[in-house]
């Protein structure tokens, strides 16, 4: 996939704007010049795009501090308050939010309960929240660019539900959104939001363009960052890692098939094991809050699960080449660090031997990494040509109806 390139083209307007943008973004504050010479763009070209964003309230200009004879340049920054958005992770028993501004700095955020898993609930949940949050917001409230929405996949009508949500469809519920609130609402499942929030905020993610983010959590899902773009696929369902066969006739798994990899490395795994080791565990919170990895029981799982891990990870290099794969989730941090180490070293792979960049990394940001990456899915939907064209079409396909809406 090649990277977006600016160009004068008038009908390439929209793709100017986010390649200033971006540059902005990574490398600002920066003088016009200097944002010139990084795009390819013409002075004048340069100099209308930056005034557009900075009447749509993205950018700012800054005052200089360098003292010199003649005029100084102005350098340009983007304006944290010109834009803010909402974030919702769902999941089982649990809603996370954020409000965040477009330097992706966190102004509040927090936790609910979530009695019941019914789409309507939960929909009025985060309508409440949505409201409430309007209600007081620091922000001016017509710079609101709308609501993120992470959930587990796949979306769409797949025979395929995450396996402790039982007919689950997060593409239900971002339609719901839709018909009760007047903002817009984009969906993405728990990796790709994940791997945004690592690659657009995270310090360790910013050295790559194309990586691999694993997430650990109840279940066991992916997202692949190509040229800082997450992939969604053809229907946004893209990073189903965890439905990947790994031990052929072996445990059986909600999807219908058996040895598929997150029976054996996911906490419903762990949670079902120690069950069957008449150590019974009620909840994943009690999971979270009771045991480590030196609990005798969970340490004969780490190993199994390693083994079935270090086989899908070996898949993942091989198939997309990355710069280099990041191990996050939402599981127990304990968890993670057991896994993370327990998995190396890594089998072999086509991975270049010279390569002196690590082969897998931790996360930044671990579980909040979901809400934060579903915060950031109106900037991009707004601004960035590419994300607006693939958000469309995973909504034309899971709107059995036939309608369909932009975001």
């Amino acid at each position: 996939m090649m990277a977006l390139s600016a160009t004068n083209a008038l009908k390439s307007k929209s793709i100017n704007l986010w390649v200033v943008f971006e540059e902005v973004r990574q490398n600002g504050p920066l003088p016009r010049i200097r944002i010139s010479d990084a795009t390819g763009l013409s002075r004048q070209a340069t100099s209308d795009i930056v005034e557009e964003l900075i009447d749509m309230g993205f950018l700012r200009q800054e005052k200089t501090r360098v003292r010199q004879v003649g005029k100084p340049p102005v350098p340009i920054a983007l304006n944290p308050k010109g834009a803010f958005s909402f974030g919702f992770h769902v999941d089982e028993g649990r809603l996370a939010y954020v409000e965040q501004n477009l330097l992706g700095e966190v102004i509040r955020g927090g936790d609910l309960a979530v009695a019941r898993m019914d789409i309507e609930d939960v929909g009025e949940l985060i309508k409440q929240q949505t409201i409430s949050m309007i209600e007081s917001t620091r922000f001016k409230k017509s710079h609101f660019l709308g609501i993120g929405l992470a959930t587990p996949g796949p979306f769409g009508g797949s025979v395929i539900h995450p396996p402790h949500l039982a007919g689950w469809d997060g593409a239900l519920l971002r339609d719901h959104l839709e018909r009760n609130l007047e903002y817009p609402v984009v969906l993405a499942n728990e990796g790709q939001c994940a791997i945004t929030a690592e690659a657009y905020f995270g310090e360790t993610a910013s050295k790559y363009t194309d990586f691999v983010y694993i997430s650990l959590g109840k279940g066991l899902g992916s997202a692949s960052m190509i040229d800082r773009m997450a992939f969604g696929g053809a229907y946004g369902n893209a990073g189903e890692f965890g439905h990947t066969i790994v031990v052929p006739n072996g445990n059986k798994c909600v999807c219908g098939k058996q040895g598929c990899l997150e029976t054996y490395a996911s906490m419903t795994s762990l949670k079902r094991f120690l069950n069957s080791h008449g150590d019974p565990v009620q909840s994943f919170a009690e999971l979270e809050a009771r045991y480590s990895a030196e609990n005798p029981i969970i340490a004969k799982w780490i190993q199994q699960a390693a083994e079935a891990l270090r086989n899908g990870l070996s898949t993942l290099e091989n198939l997309f080449e990355p710069e280099t794969m990041m191990f996050g989730g939402d599981a127990p941090i304990w968890l993670i660090d057991a896994l993370f180490q327990m998995v190396q070293p890594l089998y072999p792979s086509l991975r270049r031997a010279d390569c002196a960049r690590p082969r897998l990394i931790r996360s930044e940001f671990g579980a909040d990494a979901m809400p934060r990456g579903a915060a950031y899915l109106p900037v991009l939907a707004h601004l960035n040509p590419r994300f607006s064209a693939s958000s469309h079409r995973a909504s034309l396909f899971s709107k059995p109806d036939g309608d369909s809406s932009d975001v």
